[in-house]
């Protein structure tokens, strides 16, 4: 009965009918190109930006200690904190350019070449009371030099890292941008028209406040106040901050420093004093 009412039927025409499909199908076609694509272009997005960050922040290896799960460099400075000529993203806080200006000068008196030992004499003689210990120095030539002690205050014992650098300026643009999620940095000038910064990256103990004052003329002194400890081959064991920012703002800004010299009987003493501390990095 069904075949038989069926075969009264006119039959539909297929006219068309093979354009239409031929029509969706490209159509689908094109949607899945375009899907396609627009998958290849933000994934070639993500492995651009995994490649400039470290080229704006710097190797990790040398830059970074993640918290205190991961061993430290012995000295580092924080992610994106030196920048070079062709680098100078919102995120540096150094410009490989020295400043033309002297904002603090040197006292007058005789000088003589600096030492990572008389860089660790004059943080010793300008902290606040408190035992100090586990010095060693950081010398990677007469334009970066350093030092690190162990202070002793009412809340534990903390560490200070000092780094002289020379050729180099603060970045008077560094909190002009977007800076990376886990990085701020407050810009400012001292009393004298010296401008400072200060770093701070949560997920670095090392480094949990890094404050740079420049002196002028290619001298920056740096500062690093951390919340652990150096690697003890286990772990980075966590600890107060020793000094305040302000603390450590005035101490970098103290006109004894010098990245080429330094005053001559400072130099002098920490030779005789400093003669035997451990080098570092």
């Amino acid at each position: 009965m069904f075949r038989n009412e069926m075969s009264a039927q006119a039959r539909p025409s297929l006219d068309g009918m093979a354009g239409e499909v031929l029509a969706r199908g490209r159509q689908a076609r094109r949607a899945r190109t375009a899907k396609i694509a627009s998958i290849a272009v933000a994934a070639a997005s993500l492995v651009g930006v995994a490649v400039a960050v470290p080229a704006i922040a710097g190797s990790q290896s040398a830059g970074t200690s993640r918290g205190a799960s991961a061993s430290p460099a012995p000295y580092h400075t924080p992610d994106g904190r030196i920048s070079g000529s062709t680098n100078t993203g919102p995120e540096a806080v150094l410009l490989s350019a020295p400043s033309p200006v002297r904002y603090i000068p040197q006292p007058a008196g005789p000088k003589a070449p600096t030492t990572a030992g008389a860089i660790l004499e004059e943080l010793l003689r300008l902290l606040p009371p408190g035992a100090t210990s586990n010095y060693a120095d950081f010398n990677n030539g007469p334009n970066d030099m350093g030092a690190q002690t162990y202070l002793a205050g009412a809340s534990g014992v903390g560490m200070i890292r000092i780094r002289l650098m020379g050729n180099v300026s603060v970045n008077p643009e560094a909190c002009g941008g977007t800076l990376r999620s886990d990085m701020t940095v407050t810009c400012g000038r001292l009393a004298g028209g010296a401008p400072v910064a200060v770093s701070r990256i949560s997920d670095n103990c090392i480094q949990s406040a890094s404050i740079d004052v420049d002196h002028g003329l290619g001298t920056v002194v740096q500062i690093d106040l951390s919340t652990c400890l150096a690697w003890n081959g286990t772990s980075n064991p966590p600890s107060p901050m020793a000094i305040t920012v302000t603390q450590a703002a005035q101490i970098a800004a103290n006109p004894a420093w010098g990245t080429l010299t330094m005053d001559a009987g400072l130099v002098q003493d920490a030779a005789g004093r400093f003669a035997n501390v451990p080098a570092e990095g």
